[in-house]
């Protein structure tokens, strides 16, 4: 019998070690998932993604709702559009996990409507009859008055405004930057849109790219930078991007090397194209946590082959400054650029001197001119323009999708 107790007792202690195995196993093969924001402040009319950061493995539906749409919509995939002033949470359900994110909408405009009518606006308080001084003679006030209605007013509830459509700039199939935000512009000033190739060169604060960075931010301006991906391979390069992309510049594809994606003895096809493109995406998607991104072709070189394969925005310019040549000097530099238009890109390098020392006087041209310098994706999205993958562009203008 005491055999019998022992065989019986190994068996339940070997059952619960399996069991706490496959138990330790799942967890370890659980996913972490966070929402990459938490509070949210917009204007009416203005729209944001919201992300899951997920970790680990995960399989399942994600829901996204709104507490109070006639606030804020959110779409399928996150995209949280503001709709009038008010206070909404937005909330999604993913791998058995509830996560919110409160949003408070703000009016584009801060004055108050106040309704007219022929009557002063007197307070309640001067309405109340007033203590009489000492000494002075006091008239009895009449008793047992019935009070007179108050008038109803004639101005009706402000009606609850109806959703408005998506912009356009998020239309089917249009490439969207994970990190669009475009609250701080506004789309009735003139903007122009700074890129800034063959980066990183590293972040000291004497650098050129941090330098370049520096008088950008001094006026809260955005630049997209297009970044040669087999230099990233220091903590010195990788810190400038980093710092790029935590100021609110747009982060973008330049390859992983110099040779044009047309030139066809470097990539005979469509393979070739595709496979240069998405190797330089990994490696900036593995150091921000970015997943799409514009790509500038080196040389600016693309033809129907490139178009056809790069599945992503392709981003030209419509003034050059042509800063990558040693003689160009940076008068010149300077004298080109003033020239941009509302809606330009202006094509620079962030490796050269003259082009630093340029910007650092260019910045405060345009911020007194009225204009607000902005990334690619800023300048399209603001002026509500949709970027459909394949598509070459060289200024802000609405191009048909590519078929």
């Amino acid at each position: 019998m005491a055999n019998v107790t022992k065989k019986v007792m190994a068996g339940v202690l070997a059952l619960s070690l399996v069991c706490g195995t496959i138990v330790t196993s799942e967890a370890s093969n659980a996913a972490s998932i966070k929402l990459n924001k938490t509070k949210l402040t917009m204007k009416a009319g203005d729209s944001f993604k919201l992300k899951l950061k997920v970790k680990g493995k995960f399989k399942g539906s994600v829901k996204w709702k709104s507490s109070k749409k006639s606030v804020a919509k959110v779409s399928s995939k996150g995209v949280v559009k503001a709709i009038s002033k008010g206070k909404a949470k937005i909330t999604v359900k993913a791998a058995k996990k509830t996560m919110k994110c409160k949003v408070t909408v703000r009016d584009n405009k801060s004055k108050k409507n106040v309704a007219t009518t022929n009557e002063p606006l007197v307070s309640p308080i001067a309405t109340q009859t007033a203590v009489p001084a000492p000494g002075t003679a006091q008239t009895a006030a009449p008793v047992n008055q019935t009070a007179a209605p108050t008038a109803t007013p004639d101005t009706q509830p402000t009606a609850e405004p109806e959703p408005t459509a998506t912009p356009k700039y998020m239309s089917e199939g249009a490439f969207v930057y994970d990190k669009l935000d475009i609250s701080w512009i506004d789309p009735e000033k003139p903007m122009v849109a700074f890129t800034f190739d063959d980066g990183p060169v590293g972040s000291s604060d004497t650098s050129n790219s941090m330098r370049i960075q520096k008088a950008l931010n001094e006026y809260k301006f955005h630049a997209t930078f297009n970044y040669v991906t087999s230099k990233i391979n220091t903590d010195d390069m990788k810190n400038e991007i980093l710092a790029a992309m935590e100021a609110g510049h747009e982060i973008a594809n330049h390859t992983s090397q110099w040779s044009s994606l047309s030139d066809t003895s470097a990539f005979p096809d469509g393979e070739a194209v595709a496979a240069e493109i998405e190797k330089a995406r990994k490696t900036l998607e593995n150091l921000t946590g970015i997943s799409n991104f514009t790509l500038r072709p080196p040389n600016l070189g693309q033809n129907d082959l490139v178009k056809d394969n790069c599945n992503v925005p392709l981003i030209g310019c419509n003034v050059i400054s042509n800063d990558w040549e040693t003689t160009i000097s940076k008068e010149h530099i300077i004298e080109v650029s003033q020239k941009a238009q509302d809606g330009d890109i202006i094509l620079f390098h962030e490796t050269m001197k003259n082009t630093t020392e340029a910007i650092e006087e260019l910045v405060p041209y345009f911020a007194e001119k009225g204009f607000q310098i902005v990334s690619v994706s800023e300048l399209f999205a603001a002026k509500d323009i949709p970027l459909y993958p394949g598509n070459y562009y060289n200024k802000a203008e609405y191009m048909e999708p590519r078929k």
